[in-house]
């Protein structure tokens, strides 16, 4: 008799557990996404020579990040072994600006604690570009994604944050949009950032033309 009770309760534990993986934190998890409406999403459309063409300019402005350890690229795991994969460009309606999604390839040795199952692990983050002739200059947003073994599973992630998430984050209050809503390419404060720091960065240029002895790169 005691097995039997011992049994049931196992039982209704994992169906428990079962119907609040299922149901309760799914419901959770997603509950306050706010997906940009169909009538909001943006559908610009470019041809491919032209994002080719593009995807080469970002990984060569990329690469010259990784080398001066500028922008996201900070860390010393960075260096000329990564490999830099453009998963996806946005296009603004008029063409002059974008957003992408860059994807890190690292070998797994660079890595403190190595899984010898893996040869390879991923860091992704999202750049904005402001068209400046026949390139864009691309500035680092955060958040970043890294440390996933599996190229798909961490653009999943970044898709989903930029694309479901970004617009209801509680750690992004300033920004009402998703990346894929029309509306951002105008009204999103990211690009007033932006602007503010090609400020700065224009007022260090000058100081340090001015009086290089006493002017440090800003941070």
């Amino acid at each position: 008799m005691k097995n039997k009770i011992i049994i049931v309760v196992i039982i209704l534990i994992l169906v428990l557990l079962f119907f609040y993986l299922r149901y309760i934190y799914g419901w959770y998890e997603f509950k306050f996404y706010k997906e940009t409406p169909k009538e909001y999403v943006s559908n610009t459309i470019i041809n491919k020579k032209k994002y080719s063409s593009d995807s080469v300019n970002i990984v060569l402005q990329i690469q010259g990040f990784i080398k001066n350890h500028q922008e996201s690229f900070h860390s010393k795991e960075y260096d000329e072994s990564t490999q830099i994969v453009v998963d996806t460009i946005l296009y603004s309606p008029d063409y002059k600006k974008i957003a992408v999604f860059v994807i890190a390839k690292n070998p797994i040795n660079k890595q403190r604690i190595l899984d010898k199952n893996y040869k390879w692990y991923y860091n992704a983050a999202c750049y904005l570009g402001i068209k400046e002739q026949d390139s864009f200059l691309l500035n680092w947003i955060g958040p970043n994604y890294t440390n996933s073994y599996n190229i798909e599973s961490i653009s999943k992630k970044i898709r989903n944050y930029y694309f479901k998430q970004r617009s209801s984050s509680t750690n992004n209050s300033d920004d009402k949009y998703n990346i894929d809503d029309i509306r951002y390419w105008k009204d999103s404060k990211d690009w007033q950032k932006i602007d503010n720091n090609k400020k700065i960065q224009k007022d260090f240029e000058e100081q340090k033309l001015k009086n290089p002895e006493n002017v440090y790169e800003p941070t």
